[in-house]
């Protein structure tokens, strides 16, 4: 008898294990959804960057003045945030002419990387 009380003490105590571990829920939350832009031109042209038409700035050139050997490229180590997802993103030269457009999805805590020409024409 205490054989069988004994065997139902543990199968009881196995089952509540079992259900409070399967009551247990892990989820991922993100907080932040954004994404990263980064660029590579020559440091001696400049470009006006637009965002999904929506956001606009301008990645700068060396001023003439300037000595060469003082003269450095600002876009280097430079990340500029956007929200992830679709994204277009246009390019125009110092003469506002269109040099590239572009429409990529970036997710969320990725960096996308864009090559603008060295030399314009």
């Amino acid at each position: 008898m205490i054989y069988m009380l004994k065997n139902k003490f543990i199968l009881s105590i196995l089952l509540l294990i079992m259900a409070a571990g399967c009551g247990s829920k892990q989820t991922n939350t993100q907080i932040r959804d954004v994404a990263f832009l980064k660029f590579s031109k020559s440091m001696f042209n400049d470009y006006t960057v637009i965002v999904n038409n929506k956001y606009k700035f301008i990645l700068g050139a060396c001023d003439e003045k300037d000595l060469p050997e003082e003269c450095t490229n600002s876009t280097d180590d430079k990340l500029y945030e956007i929200t992830s997802g679709n994204v277009v993103v246009k390019v125009l030269d110092s003469n506002n002419n269109l040099i590239m457009e572009k429409e990529m999805y970036i997710g969320s805590s990725n960096t996308k990387e864009i090559n603008l020409p060295w030399e314009i024409f």
